[in-house]
């Protein structure tokens, strides 16, 4: 929980800057109810399940039942893979959450780049430095 009330009455007025953002739902939220056992076991069994989780768990599921080879994953019997997820399981019930989940909570638009899927484009990356670096020429410069 976050008392900006608090802050500001200490000279740390910081609530525009969130809001700005778009943060305010993500902060009302936070001030809502939290059950601290629930989350405790939902994250002790987390993984993140990617595309290399998807393609072993495919393999897997063909390696018990070759007849499956060239089938899609929900003809597996699988759950679909539509992105990197966050996977866990708790009092016997499966929880997926991906960015999408995270997106819709937040009231966020399912857009923007995976930069790196642009690696050696440097384009985007050069982008991005000129949005973060005030001065160019300390960039790489860490002491």
């Amino acid at each position: 929980m976050i008392d900006f009330e608090s802050l500001k009455a200490n000279g740390f007025d910081v609530k525009p800057y969130f809001s700005a953002q778009g943060w305010d739902r993500y902060f009302e939220m936070l001030n809502g109810p939290i059950y601290p056992d629930l989350l405790k076991k939902f994250w002790m069994k987390a993984r993140v399940f990617t595309r290399a989780e998807a393609k072993q768990e495919e393999l897997a599921a063909i390696e018990r039942d070759p007849s499956l080879k060239g089938k899609t994953r929900k003809e597996m019997g699988l759950l679909e893979f539509t992105g990197t997820q966050i996977r866990s399981n708790v009092c016997g019930i499966n929880l997926t959450f991906s960015k999408i989940h995270f997106n819709a909570l937040l009231g966020l638009e399912n857009s923007g780049l995976v930069l790196d899927k642009y690696e050696k484009d440097t384009r985007f990356r050069n982008d991005l430095l000129h949005r973060i670096c005030v001065d160019m020429e300390l960039k790489g410069k860490v002491k």
